[in-house]
């Protein structure tokens, strides 16, 4: 499967890359990108455009072989216990999952590979960092969804050095869309894992 045809970015970003000592442990860092069912289809694509689907970032940990999830979602949130709605008002939260397992996620579209981080910088950093990036306002117009507040984190992690090498976060984010519509549309014949250019990834990270 070959990547999609689309431009790449304008010049690097120059930001010197610092000196660490060796890692024990690596990250690999993945937007995930997942179907609404029948809101990602037909008119409703066309109508919804990125919001079509819903956007997440994915931090894999090889060692252990288990993935931490990063996203935020104004769905309902019921709570089995007390069985009562904890979100009645559909206020935007920030969410992470631990021990996600994208293979049986059915609604996983696509994994785009965009960074690493290393010990010290793992899972939890991740989750105090996204934690910092500011909810979409229920309010705003044009409406404010988990795009916009995927676009801030990937504008975060590049600045904060974790991907390096996303030189343009709209190009990456209209791959990952573009290829998103593929798996839509043919996913007996597209491809899952791909790295931030849109090549196809066999597996996901090994140990270094």
């Amino acid at each position: 499967m070959y990547p999609i045809e689309l431009p790449l970015s304008d010049a690097p970003l120059n930001r010197e890359k610092t000196s660490i000592s060796p890692a024990t442990d690596r990250y690999q860092l993945f937007l995930a990108v997942y179907h609404r069912g029948e809101l990602s289809l037909g008119d409703y694509r066309k109508r919804l455009g990125f919001s079509a689907y819903h956007w997440s970032i994915l931090v894999l940990d090889s060692k252990h072989d288990r993935y931490h999830a990063y996203d935020v979602t104004d769905g309902s949130s019921p709570d089995p216990v007390i069985r009562r709605d904890l979100n009645p008002d559909f206020q935007w939260t920030y969410r992470v999952k631990n021990n996600v397992r994208p293979e049986s996620c059915d609604s996983l579209l696509i994994r785009m590979a965009i960074g690493e981080v290393n010990d010290g910088i793992g899972p939890e950093t991740i989750k105090i960092l996204l934690q910092s990036i500011q909810l979409p306002v229920k309010s705003a117009y044009p409406p404010q969804n988990c795009v916009n507040w995927i676009r801030a984190v990937l504008h975060k992690l590049r600045f904060h050095g974790y991907a390096r090498d996303l030189h343009n976060i709209e190009m990456t984010i209209d791959r990952a869309l573009a290829y998103a519509d593929l798996r839509m549309s043919d996913p007996d014949h597209s491809v899952a894992l791909v790295d931030h250019l849109g090549n196809e990834m066999l597996q996901a990270i090994c140990m270094k």
